[in-house]
């Protein structure tokens, strides 16, 4: 082969790297493939199912490199490892094909793949000097990898488009997919395998930091950890005085600040003797000083718990505040081995990921207990079956009732619901579906419109909201068009948005700064009205039993509205409209009337 080529392709070493990890080069491929065929439709398979395959695909590269790495560094049989290799791969498959919620699996399973990688072949063995350098070499050369590929694709599509402009050519923007699909799914994953070292064991000797690597832990990182403490004692000293119970986003504010603690001490480990002030300060404090901040970190946690309940975040911060106890306390007196670091929340990830005890099921058990409470408090359930309100529900019973609801759905827990609502639907053709909306479920079943979170601490500071969608199929005798979902947020100016694509006849809509929505068609004002004291008369949502609507007409058009959303204020007294949705019925009239689609 000429050698300017072995300079551009290392083709000796990827094929190396093919033989050292067969298995995950194998995934690589079948990804590039999947991707492919999602480009040029190749084959027509089930989207839910090709997805499913698609993270089975991407965390099994993961697991089976982390295998080859552990088959490496132990001595044991092959057998051995084909059976390890099975059972985690088995454990993925579980995870991707366990019911509705699958997806949610994978914010578990491939946090535990990407750290079972930073220990994989040191499972018997390996000091904190040999553990650092593989994993700085590691991950360092995987960044270099998809700089490189950025780099790849980037200069390929260029040349492309360079191409289409200077001689006018046909723009071919699959080619181009297929290019971002090869170098994302195939080069750069097999190119960051072989960055992979090939031996485990490391002297002190070989640890020499690259200069800019210093200067950002010694001058950038421990700083700004000590900025970021001493802004969080502060606030932990505010909500000691004042009794204060933490805002919802504690919890992710002190994981943020000790998770990138914890990254800055791992990377700065070799300089912890040797370099700045700052930086020894650094090491000798910041264990001591976690544990402040993790006491807080189980207080938010509980706190929201105990308001809202269980979901898959909050149990993951819960994960982490276990985990960054027992590395804090693990590093009071004597340290903590690197290798041990990953590996401790590897395994709390994967005990999250399976199980009565793991994230998914106990947030489905905690939101359903949650649900069914509200509902018998309020007199919603009887014999069994969800029934509308005979008495006035509090506002934040019927948010929080919402909230719920929205969660299931969201996570596609319908089972949940069946049990107390009817989710059955028919289709037009005669097919029955099941149709989770919390919407319908809310105002049709409950007897309340559905109230979102955010508007928990504001409904009684003069902010209205009004959530609906109109329906799939309605009547429309007596009207020439209609146009299902029309949304408006108010402007300074009148300049309503037209697709590219729009239609002579096509109708677009603007709600100006004071309540005014006006109807265009091309750039001519077709009808104009103020709609303030419309939705101001309608602010009791509870109240509404369908859209908000309104017929009109004069000389250009005549029609009909239909409101199903909006969102206003009260303030001061003067009330205010900032965003209307609708759907509209018309006809045009005069010189309008004979606007068809050339």
């Amino acid at each position: 082969m000429p050698t300017f080529i072995q300079r551009l392709l290392p083709i000796e070493e990827l094929l190396q790297t093919v033989k050292r990890f067969p298995a995950s080069v194998v995934c690589a491929l079948l990804l590039f493939c999947i991707v492919l065929n999602e480009i040029h439709d190749l084959f027509d398979f089930d989207e839910e199912y090709t997805a499913r395959v698609f993270f089975i695909l991407s965390c099994s590269y993961l697991w089976f490199g982390g295998v080859r790495l552990m088959r490496e560094s132990v001595d044991g049989s092959l057998v051995k490892h084909i059976i390890i290799a099975a059972v985690g791969f088995a454990w993925i498959t579980y995870s991707a094909f366990s019911g509705g919620v699958w997806a949610m699996n994978f914010m578990f399973v491939i946090p535990a793949l990407l750290l079972f990688l930073m220990f994989a072949p040191y499972l018997k063995s390996g000091d904190d000097t040999s553990v650092w350098l593989f994993n700085r070499t590691m991950w360092l050369g995987i960044l270099i990898s998809y700089i490189a590929l950025l780099m790849f694709a980037g200069g390929i599509t260029t040349a492309l488009l360079a191409i289409h402009v200077l001689f006018d050519t046909d723009q071919n923007d699959e080619i181009i997919g297929d290019v971002w699909a090869f170098a994302g799914f195939f080069l750069g994953p097999v190119y960051a395998l072989s960055w992979v070292p090939k031996r485990f064991d490391f002297t002190a000797e070989d640890c020499n930091d690259p200069p800019g690597l210093k200067f950002i832990v010694n001058w950038i990182s421990a700083p700004m950890i000590f900025i970021y403490l001493a802004i969080l004692y502060a606030y932990f000293g505010k909500i000691i005085i004042t009794q204060d119970i933490p805002n919802g986003y504690l919890a992710y504010l002190i994981t943020g600040f000790v998770g990138a603690g914890i990254v800055t001490y791992l990377v700065s480990w070799p300089l912890r003797e040797s370099s700045s002030f700052q930086l020894r300060l650094f090491h000798k404090i910041f264990f001591p000083a976690m544990l402040i901040p993790v006491g807080f970190h189980f207080f938010a946690i509980a706190e929201r718990v105990s308001a809202y309940g269980i979901t898959e975040q909050r149990y993951m911060l819960g994960l982490s505040a276990f985990w960054f106890l027992l590395v804090a306390v693990s590093n009071l007196r004597t340290r903590m081995p690197i290798k041990a670091m990953p590996a401790t929340l590897c395994f709390l990830f994967v005990i999250g990921s399976i199980g009565p005890w793991g994230g998914i099921h106990l947030s489905a058990v905690s939101q359903e207990a949650r649900l069914e409470a509200l509902l018998v408090k309020n007199e919603l359930l009887k014999d069994g079956k969800a029934v509308k309100k005979t008495k006035d529900i509090s506002f934040e019973d019927r948010r929080s009732i919402s909230s719920i609801l929205e969660y299931l759905c969201y996570t596609d827990r319908e089972y949940i619901l069946e049990q107390w609502f009817d989710l059955k639907r028919t289709s037009g053709n005669g097919e029955e579906y099941t149709s989770c909306s919390v919407y319908d479920i809310t105002k049709d079943q409950l007897g309340f419109d559905y109230v979102s979170s955010y508007q928990s601490e504001r409904q009684n500071k003069g902010y209205y909201s009004l959530y609906g969608s109109p329906p799939p199929v309605m009547r429309v005798t007596g009207y020439d068009y209609y146009i299902e979902n029309l949304y408006s947020y108010s402007h300074e100016l009148k300049k309503p948005y037209f697709r590219a694509d729009a239609k002579p006849y096509e109708v677009a809509a603007h709600l100006d700064k004071d309540g005014g929505v006006s109807l265009y068609l091309a750039k001519d004002i077709v009808y104009e009205k103020n709609i303030v004291s419309l939705i101001s008369d309608n602010r009791d949502t509870d109240k509404i039993d369908g859209p908000i609507s309104f017929d009109f007409e004069n000389e250009n058009i005549k029609g009909k509205i239909m409101i199903y959303s909006f969102n206003a204020q009260d303030k001061d007294g003067i009330f205010s409209v900032s965003n209307i949705g609708f759907s509209l019925l018309y006809s045009l009239k005069g010189v309008y009337e004979h606007a068809i689609d050339q």
